[in-house]
């Protein structure tokens, strides 16, 4: 039960849409001839790559003609995941195995980090993965010589809600921890706080950031609306949601934008259309962690 809680919460509501995909206007990476340059040449890492987020994040990183590394635990079934035919630069290894990151980590200039558990105790519980697999992380890349890290917590990982069951709070609590290594490691990072993600149509809908202290969770996200209670997945999304392709989006930008360097901020979405706007624009309001 508290499991399931936690993943209601922890991922803000990965709820489930159907239905058919709009026509999306150009990506910030489709527009910015220089980011895209950025990613093609920048060797990245993604951990958690063959998790929701991960996956999306790797494919977004190969619609921009990058060649991303992705960490997998089980390489056999990383390759099935993915499907025949289906080329990467897989590396085997474990955020909770120091010396897998090593091998992992070299010539490798940009981590995202998008591993994420559900499970909250145990050797796959948040203090396993979230805070000592980051401490982990940095420790293998300052010997490898990281330039930056891009981590993907969630929005209550800063401002968890008091009435949460004990243990989700001690959960949160180690996310939040983490996040604190890492911003304290001296590797330059950004710290993304999503929203509820939905399976949206990328490029669809303006992208929004906000400075944690700042944001106020809405209806949708206190309350964890259930699936069956959306709009159409074509339509403007629910208030406190992101498109999981715009949070890869943000994600791979990040790992290039010189003014995403050392800020932590709240990604979501609003129900106007893209129209061209740029969400990199707001990052110089964004703070540090």
């Amino acid at each position: 039960m508290l499991q399931n809680l936690f993943r209601a919460g922890l991922l803000a509501g990965a709820l489930l849409a159907t239905g058919a995909a709009a026509a999306a206007p150009a990506s910030t990476v489709a527009a910015d001839p220089a980011i895209a340059s950025a990613l093609k040449s920048t060797r990245i890492l993604v951990i958690g790559s063959t998790g929701r987020n991960g996956s999306s994040i790797v494919e977004a990183l190969e619609a921009a003609g990058a060649k991303p590394r992705a960490l997998v635990r089980d390489l056999a079934k990383a390759k099935e995941k993915a499907g025949a035919g289906v080329q990467r630069d897989w590396v085997v290894g474990d955020i909770r195995d120091p010396a897998s990151l090593d091998a992992a980590l070299k010539g490798v200039q940009v981590v995202i980090n998008a591993a994420a558990t559900t499970q909250l105790e145990g050797e796959n519980g948040t203090a396993a993965v979230d805070l000592e697999g980051t401490r982990n992380l940095v420790a293998a890349a300052k010997r490898a010589g990281v330039k930056r890290v891009v981590f993907i917590t969630g929005m209550s990982v800063y401002s968890p809600r008091p009435d949460m069951p004990p243990p989700m709070l001690k959960a949160f609590g180690h996310k939040r921890e983490a996040e604190k290594v890492l911003a304290a490691s001296g590797l330059e990072y950004v710290t993304l706080r999503p929203t509820g993600i939905l399976p949206r149509p990328a490029g669809a809908w303006k992208i929004t950031l906000a400075a944690s202290p700042e944001y106020k969770p809405t209806r949708e996200e206190q309350t964890m609306r259930a699936p069956g209670s959306l709009p159409p997945p074509d339509g403007p999304p629910p208030a406190g949601t992101i498109s999981r392709a715009d949070l890869a989006e943000v994600a791979i930008v990040s790992a290039v934008e010189p003014r995403a360097r050392n800020r932590a901020f709240v990604v979501t979405q609003s129900s106007e259309p893209r129209a061209g706007a740029d969400w990199r624009d707001q990052l110089e309001r964004m703070p540090g962690d």
